[in-house]
């Protein structure tokens, strides 16, 4: 792959990346509303349980204080709650509730209704192209994650 074409490619996953939360799924997000950075930290969990705030401040750029706070707001939602560590019991592993992992379901439940409908306006062929993309858009996921 050129140049040109990873910057073409990074520059739409951008782009979809923020237009995805504000089109499809919008009303869902308005019905559980979270302060964006407790948003973020519940992404992260959700895909990643087990993780502390110190780890979870670093994945995601955060400072100390900041995750602390935002791993307070959630669990006062009942959206996450604290174990420790089996090996190291002053640390607090953070995992979502069924609460959270039922609003997850139903978020992606109509990210999928309102991505059906969105590929249904495309041709044929762009739909079939992107949705032929998404291992290889997950395994770039994964990767990125990773580095």
């Amino acid at each position: 792959m050129t140049r040109q074409g990873a910057k073409d490619l990074a520059v739409v996953l951008q782009d979809l990346a923020w237009l995805l939360p504000r089109t499809i799924g919008a009303a869902e997000l308005e019905r559980e509303a979270l302060p964006l950075s407790e948003l973020e930290v519940m992404r992260l969990l959700v895909r990643r349980p087990g993780l502390s705030v110190g780890e979870v401040a670093g994945e995601l750029g955060l400072h100390g204080p900041n995750a602390s706070a935002a791993v307070r707001g959630l669990a006062a939602r009942g959206l996450l709650e604290r174990r420790r560590d089996p090996d190291d019991g002053r640390i607090a592993r953070l995992h979502p509730t069924r609460r959270a992992i039922a609003t997850r379901d139903r978020r992606e439940d109509g990210w999928a209704t309102a991505m059906a409908d969105a590929l249904d306006d495309l041709s044929p062929a762009d739909a079939d192209a992107l949705l032929a993309a998404a291992p290889a858009l997950r395994a770039l996921a994964e990767r990125l994650a990773a580095s």
